[in-house]
């Protein structure tokens, strides 16, 4: 079914930003779970339903990840709060302003309007979120800039992962770093020059001795990214692009519009994170994307995320239960986001390759609005952690332990958690010939506590398949009855 598009002008902050003279004092509220205040007629709640396990259901209200859900949002929004002056709705935000001569006078033309929003949200039924509230601040965050008395000035959130970026340590991370730099040369005029002095320490012969001049020209090429023309101001009617990559111990990503950047982050994986497939930590950089830069991406229309994993694009294709469990809870987690997951190679993701392996080892939060994003990541990245996928299984813990000494045992399933642990290579030619057998449903095999999954299901040892498969044919309540018991449990190469 297709669902026709309810055209709707979707406001800006240049819509905002003339609105906002002798602006003193600004409050920032958020509409709590958008589009789920929105109930639908019959007709359109029919037009909702999807299969559950418990049978056909539909949504009473306007659910996240339909095409025209921004727009109706957006047209109601601003049907509710019509007639408030100094109030400025943009997408789930909405933006109350100050204005005055003095700071008495913001002060009460500000609680006036206040108080103006909050009968209208009393009337109409607008409930707000306390935990984004940024109550009567001289400055606020708002779609990606800083509004404040003095005017408005770039979030420096946007920029953080450049600023902090360590110095290159070695050859090989400054090739990372120019490569990233010149990925952006048609944005800084005279890029050539400042990146000369870094350059010669890459000639043939040249021995590495880094000197002040290599800091200062580094400093400048940091100051050339975080500053316009290079950093362009995000336009909530544009088409939004989010690249990301995972490195050994990192993670970076960065928005891009019309293919210039908006904003750029990057972290450190945590210790349990360094121990996940490649897969899984591509996935999870997609995530940190999409929580990081959360208030650019809710509510829109469709999401261009890159990524240079090609399995990861396979498994997005395919049924939620064919993934591993961790990918599971991933998945899940994106779904707030109407996301076109595409290929593109890791030759040409400069600018997420070079974050996710020159990473700030830790975030400070400045700000409480900041600080609750913090936390909050730090919840899903604790909840992936926490995902055991044995607990999911039909085995006993003796039979559990025997399949971990068997897997450690077997040549080919240690060949093939490597590979898995590493990434597997973009062509099967290219892939050892002792796993070639796995390349096929590569993007649904996991690997945890020294166990290998297919999806759900372990992959038994070679060791263990006949004295596994003779008890199955042996069992009392018949061999086919007994192996459609375990089949959803276990996985046997070339015996499905």
């Amino acid at each position: 079914m297709a669902l026709r598009r309810s055209y709707y002008l979707m406001p800006t902050l240049d819509d905002v930003l003339h609105k906002l003279p002798k602006a003193w004092i600004f409050t920032l509220v958020d509409a709590r779970d958008a589009f789920l205040q929105c109930k639908l007629d019959e007709k359109s709640s029919y037009m909702t339903t999807f299969w559950t396990p418990w049978g056909r259901k539909r949504w009473l209200k306007l659910p996240f990840g339909v095409s025209v859900a921004p727009e109706v949002y957006q047209r109601k929004q601003h049907e509710l709060l019509c007639g408030l002056h100094g109030i400025e709705p943009i997408a789930d935000d909405i933006l109350i302003v100050g204005c005055g001569d003095t700071d008495e006078e913001a002060a009460h033309d500000h609680d006036d309007k206040l108080l103006a929003l909050l009968d209208r949200c009393r009337q109409v039924r607008l409930r707000l979120s306390v935990k984004k509230l940024q109550f009567k601040v001289q400055e606020v965050h708002f779609h990606g800039h800083i509004l404040s008395s003095q005017g408005l000035k770039a979030d420096p959130d946007k920029i953080r992962a450049i600023v902090d970026m360590p110095q290159p340590a070695d050859a090989k991370a400054l090739q990372r770093f120019i490569g990233f730099v010149t990925s952006l040369a048609k944005f800084m005029p005279h890029l050539s020059e400042v990146c000369e002095p870094l350059r010669r320490l890459l000639d043939k012969d040249a021995v590495w001795h880094w000197l002040p001049k290599h800091d200062q020209a580094v400093e400048k090429i940091k100051q050339l990214v975080t500053a316009a023309p290079v950093l362009k101001y995000y336009d909530v009617t544009k088409p939004v692009t989010i690249e990301s990559d995972s490195s050994k111990n990192g993670l970076g990503c960065c928005l891009l519009q019309e293919e210039q950047p908006v904003a750029y982050a990057s972290r450190a994986l945590s210790s349990a994170e360094q121990n996940y497939a490649q897969i899984e930590k591509e996935c999870l950089s997609i995530v940190f994307a999409c929580q990081r830069f959360h208030h650019y991406l809710y509510g829109r229309d469709t999401i261009t995320a890159e990524t240079d994993h090609k399995p990861l694009i396979a498994i997005f294709k395919k049924p939620l239960l064919c993934a591993p469990k961790r990918l599971q809870s991933m998945m899940l987690t994106l779904q707030h986001y109407n996301l076109d997951v595409v290929y593109k190679s890791g030759s040409e993701m400069y600018i997420s390759d070079t974050l996710s392996r020159a990473i700030t080892n830790h975030v400070t939060p400045r700000n409480e609005h900041e600080h609750h994003t913090v936390c909050l990541l730090q919840q899903e990245q604790l909840f992936f952690a926490e995902v055991n996928q044995a607990d999911y299984l039909n085995v006993t813990d003796q039979r559990l332990h025997q399949l971990q000494q068997h897997t450690d045992r077997d040549e080919t399933l240690q060949a093939l958690k490597a590979i898995v642990l590493s990434g597997w290579p973009d062509d099967k030619d290219t892939a050892p010939a002792i796993v070639k057998e796995y390349w096929s449903f590569r993007d649904e095999i996991s690997v945890q506590n020294g166990i290998l999954y297919k999806g759900p299901r372990v992959i038994v040892p070679r060791s263990l398949r006949a004295e596994m498969l003779l008890r199955i044919h042996s069992s009392h309540i018949g061999g086919e009855a007994c192996y459609r018991q375990t089949r959803d449990t276990l996985y046997w190469p070339n015996m499905q």
